[in-house]
């Protein structure tokens, strides 16, 4: 009997073909799907996006990164068409960014005020870690602090909050000081019209440099303000609706940056031929690479880097200062660029799933096709597939860039990676037995431990840091991140340990904490810290019924030495100064260097006033002998006012007035000598 068939019969390697098609097909569409967001399409990929970059000032040194990013190629390469427009007095970026006009900007830190009331301002990356903006005063005006300005004529710029946030730490109200337009020059200044101006590190020192003319500098970080400076910025509605474009403006600038860093006098020759719109010489564009340099700090921290911390201190500042209101929380996370491409709309996943429920059903078909036309042995593949699973998971494990660690439920280990013993010395056969204590390089509370594990016992994840030992006794920092591991019955088996190395991240923290506290020149504490250990010693004091002193130090002669022999060696005295004074104390006191040529000391636990003396007696002494400048021998002394908790006071300020009342007494007098408050 002749048999027929409903289906007509398929060749095996025919149908194996259309398989392999239909496999191909649905690896494409995935791929397609995973890199939706990021991959342009086809279809114009070679028309430039035009870019609008609206600068803070003229063409000068400032802006050099965005040159290079043009002049290399960088924005070409990301498909963006960049102009550079220039600011003039009285545009002010962020209006224009917001406006429409420009997509991206070069801003401040005063860009926290905007986002603090609506504005959809986003910062991108700080290009300055530090601002370039301070006051300057000739030095026969004899400003030296912020207090000394009280009555004068500034010239100020209406946008330098950081200046107004200064006055405002240094308890000088706005009205103290005469305020006067800024005109964008030092003809005032020189003529003797304004006291003092607003200027910036970068440039208008150079012009008092080349004349030969003395002058002062105050600058707002020895009050602790302490700002971001030139931030790159744009619109919230860019990041959400044009997110690759920012991203690749981005990377383009900080690498055009980097570039300009590293080929500073190929940028300078770029600017004198394409940029130089306002006449600057090549001496003055060398001056301002250098100092634009120190701002940066390529060698400390990443071009670019911005601590959500410091902008928060930013943020705590204004708001402790009044300027934003306490009472409304600040958007920190949205005004922060992540870098994170945005969720693809729901209708879009909507259209994507049905299609893939197409190409489901199609090969749905397709599989009972071949199942009605030939009988596999579909085992054989899935053990072949779990195998090649296992076998990349196996891999991924071992060649993981970060250390995993496995144990029991009780804590024992059962398994390491590779990274796990390059990290720590260790082999695998040295560990695995033991305990993770045999890495514990610090001592952590009960409760830490309690909390890691009755986080893990319930099923959760726990992260957090430690600070671990090596095999040869080196402490490192680790980031952990530890879960639970079930079995298919739902029973515990495992846990596993997810560790990164945050070593250098701890150590730059800790750098950039440094900086922030302590005087750049001589390594002392600054102003905001010798004030934050004031109050300190005052809450110890009023617990404990015990005195504290405070010592203002004011060098006599300095100014005559720095106009003589230049800043050069006046620094080197500064930092023979400081360490002289250092010497003079105990460790438990403070030395702290407040500004220009005065320091501060605090003498804790002070019974006898014998003792406060004694100290005084022994700076003047070690201050009276010569200090050896470029091999020539200068004399200073120094005049020094001295208050006493409670005595003279039971508040910060007027401790610290009275110290500074003293010392002015001596200095109108005879000099070189010491008097107390009271």
């Amino acid at each position: 009997m002749t048999r027929r068939f409903l289906i007509a019969p398929c060749p095996a390697r025919s149908f194996s073909s259309f398989l392999n098609a239909l496999r191909r097909s649905i690896i494409l569409t995935t791929l397609f799907l995973f890199f939706l967001p990021s991959t342009p399409l086809l279809a114009g990929t070679t028309t430039l996006t035009p870019i609008t970059l609206q600068l803070k000032w003229k063409h000068q040194f400032q802006f050099a990164g965005y040159y290079a990013a043009i002049e290399k190629g960088y924005y070409r390469d990301a498909g963006l068409m960049v102009t550079l427009r220039e600011a003039t007095q009285g545009v002010v970026p962020a209006e224009t960014v917001l406006s429409g006009d420009a997509q991206f900007g070069v801003g401040d830190s005063s860009l926290v005020l905007l986002r603090a009331k609506g504005k959809p301002v986003v910062a991108l990356a700080a290009i300055l870690q530090h601002s370039p903006l301070c006051l300057l005063a000739l030095s026969e005006n004899h400003i030296r602090n912020v207090h000394d300005l009280a009555g004068k004529r500034v010239m100020l710029d209406p946008m330098t909050t950081e200046i107004m946030a200064l006055l405002r730490a240094e308890g000088v109200a706005g009205d103290a000081i005469k305020a006067v337009p800024h005109e964008f020059s030092l003809d005032k200044l020189l003529n003797g019209e304004v006291d003092a101006v607003s200027v910036y590190s970068t440039t208008e020192p150079f012009q008092l440099d080349k004349r030969k003319i003395a002058y002062d500098i105050i600058y707002p970080e020895q009050s602790g303000i302490d700002f971001y400076g030139d931030t790159l910025f744009t619109r919230q509605d860019m990041v959400q609706k044009q997110p690759e474009t920012v991203r690749q403006f981005r990377d383009a600038s900080l690498r055009g940056w980097k570039y300009a860093l590293e080929h500073q006098d190929e940028m300078i020759d770029l600017i004198l031929k394409r940029y130089n719109t306002s006449h600057l010489t090549r001496a003055q564009l060398n001056y301002e690479a250098k100092e634009i340099r120190k701002l940066i700090r390529p060698d400390l921290v990443e071009i670019g880097y911005m601590n959500p911390g410091r902008w928060q201190h930013i943020v705590d500042t204004y708001s402790r200062l009044g300027v934003i209101p306490a009472s409304k929380p600040f958007p920190l996370k949205s005004f922060l660029y992540s870098g994170e491409l945005p969720r693809l709309p729901d209708w879009l996943y909507g259209a994507l799933a049905g299609g893939m429920a197409i190409i489901i059903a199609v090969s749905a078909v397709a599989i009972r096709f071949h199942s009605l036309n030939v009988a596999l042995n579909d085992q054989m593949q899935l053990r072949d597939k779990a195998e090649e699973k296992l076998r990349k998971l196996s891999a991924a494990i071992i060649q993981s860039p970060v250390s995993i660690v496995i144990t029991d439920t009780t804590g024992e280990i059962e398994y390491v990676n590779p990274k796990f013993c390059e990290l720590t010395g260790y082999t695998a056969e040295e560990v695995v037995g033991q305990n993770p204590r045999i890495l514990r390089g610090s001592i952590l509370t009960p409760e830490f431990y309690g909390d890691l594990w009755n986080t893990i016992l319930s099923g959760g994840l726990w992260h957090g840091e430690f600070l671990n030992k090596k095999k040869n006794d080196e402490l490192f920092w680790e980031h952990a991140t530890i879960a639970p591991i079930w079995n298919p019955q739902g029973e515990l088996t495992n846990f596993i340990a997810i560790k990164e190395d945050i070593t250098e991240r701890k150590m730059l923290q800790e750098k950039l904490d440094h900086m922030a506290h302590h005087d750049e020149l001589t390594g002392l504490p600054n102003r905001a810290l010798f004030f934050d250990r004031i109050g300190q010693a005052l809450a110890h004091g009023k617990r404990s019924n015990t005195g504290f002193a405070l010592m203002f130090v004011d060098l006599d002669g300095f100014k005559d030495i720095n106009d003589t022999y230049g800043h050069d060696s006046g620094d080197a005295l500064l930092q023979e100064t400081a360490r002289r004074l250092a010497g003079c104390v105990r460790d438990s006191d403070t030395v702290a260097r407040m500004g220009g040529d005065e320091f501060a000391v605090m003498l804790l636990d002070v019974a006898d006033p014998g003792h406060i003396t004694q100290v005084a007696d022994k700076m003047l002494a070690l201050l009276a002998v010569p200090f050896r400048l470029k091999g020539i021998e200068c004399r200073v002394g120094a005049s020094i006012g001295i208050s006493t908790f409670p005595q003279d006071g039971d508040a910060v300020d007027t401790l610290m007035n009275m110290a500074d009342m003293a010392m002015y007494r001596i200095k109108q007098g005879a000099k070189n000598n010491y008097a107390f408050a009271s």
